[in-house]
């Protein structure tokens, strides 16, 4: 079997999962990012800015784990850019750690104004305080430095492409790769307008603003979305799913600001997907299960959920018409012997993707040093790949 029919089939064996088609094994969905450095022997601060050392240190996962798709094929967390720019990223790293500064690029009374002119803003506002004095000392020099290393970095996202098309293995899913995911209202208020401070009071304090912010994001953001959702011809085959959303806002929600804030959107969007017949996948960072009732109506095939700290056996009782991704916990992989972590993934497996509707996957993203063992991982991987159920 060459690359593209392997590519192929295993984009089939998701669809069929997510579908809730039985499969002859369960397909495993890799969610690693960095560890995959830590792995191959070397360190956070050597390989990102060093686009051969990053490949290297892919490459040496995909030959030593077997897996069927992967969340990073090392293009998410490069730093040359940000670095050519100068100082004053959100973003830092050492040797042994990735992190982001605590930051918000509005106030409550600058939304309206950001909205107005979000690139006037950007230039206005967001990059001199980023940068601060140092801002206005960016010359040309500076600039063509920072433009070039933007291109090497897009030709290496292009070529990284390539080693996954050389490996069989297909994309998640066809939302642009630099962003990764469908962006609702609230969650770019939360992650970068406003932070989780500001987003948690003016939700008491200033919900009306809210209200109007998000009704216009709808209509500028959204509104090309769902047009463009609606012009499709159905599901696309080149992928595992059609789509992607991130959840993370709703963790900072009681029920009654998720239905007035997140929820009305979200659905709209979840319909438009629904009336297309198209399969979207959910990762939902923190628990979601408090709020299962919402998604209960939906039919088999239109969602699968990643689960970060939902307990997956509790999930499926509570949700029976929505796939399930993740499962495999970096707790275990990390302080578990071989044989427990078989053991567990034999249960996942067994209890869970018997008739469809169960995707392999590690709950979290493996990021660090202790997120798993090698031989843990191995061990792992073999399994589900052989495995018949």
């Amino acid at each position: 079997m060459n690359s593209k029919e392997l590519k192929a089939q295993r984009v089939q064996l998701f669809r069929d999962a997510e579908n809730f088609r039985k499969t002859e094994r369960i397909p495993h969905f890799a969610n690693a990012v960095t560890w995959k450095i830590f792995d191959a022997g070397h360190t956070l601060d050597e390989a990102m800015t060093d686009f051969d050392l990053m490949e290297k240190c892919v490459l040496h996962f995909l030959d030593k784990y077997p897996i069927d798709a992967i969340l990073d094929v090392g293009i998410r967390n490069q730093f040359n850019v940000t670095e050519a720019f100068g100082e004053g990223g959100y973003y830092y790293y050492n040797s042994e750690v990735i992190g982001i500064h605590d930051h918000a690029h509005c106030t409550v009374e600058t939304l309206q104004e950001y909205m107005d002119d979000p690139v006037r803003y950007a230039w206005e506002k967001i990059l001199p305080e980023k940068y601060g004095e140092s801002w206005e000392k960016k010359d040309k020099a500076v600039w063509k430095k920072t433009f070039k290393e933007y291109i090497r970095y897009i030709m290496f996202i292009l070529h990284m492409a390539k080693v996954m098309d050389r490996y069989g293995l297909p994309g998640l899913s066809p939302n642009n790769p630099m962003k990764g995911a469908v962006v609702p209202a609230v969650e770019s208020l939360m992650s970068d307008l406003l932070g989780i401070q500001q987003l948690s009071v003016a939700m008491r304090r200033s919900p009306d603003l809210l209200d109007a912010f998000i009704e216009r994001w709808e209509k500028e953001r959204m509104e090309p979305i769902y047009e463009k959702i609606r012009a499709s011809k159905g599901p696309d085959y080149k992928y595992c799913f059609d789509s992607s959303i991130l959840m993370l806002a709703h963790n900072t929600m009681n029920k009654k600001q998720f239905e007035r804030f997140y929820w009305p959107y979200l659905k709209k969007l979840l319909d438009t997907y629904a009336e297309k017949g198209l399969n979207i996948r959910i990762f939902t960072e923190g628990s979601i299960l408090r709020f299962a009732e919402y998604f209960r109506d939906y039919p088999k095939g239109l969602l699968t959920f990643h689960l970060e700290q939902d307990d997956p056996f509790e999930f499926r009782q509570a949700l029976p018409n929505v796939a399930i991704m993740g499962g495999m916990t970096t707790d275990l992989l990390s302080n578990g012997t071989p044989e427990e972590c078989v053991a567990y993934a034999k249960r996942l497996c067994d209890e869970l993707g018997r008739d469809g509707g169960f995707i392999f996957s590690e709950n979290k993203m493996l990021s660090y040093r202790n997120d798993a063992r090698s031989e843990n991982m191995k061990a792992v991987c073999d399994f589900v790949s052989e495995y018949r159920i």
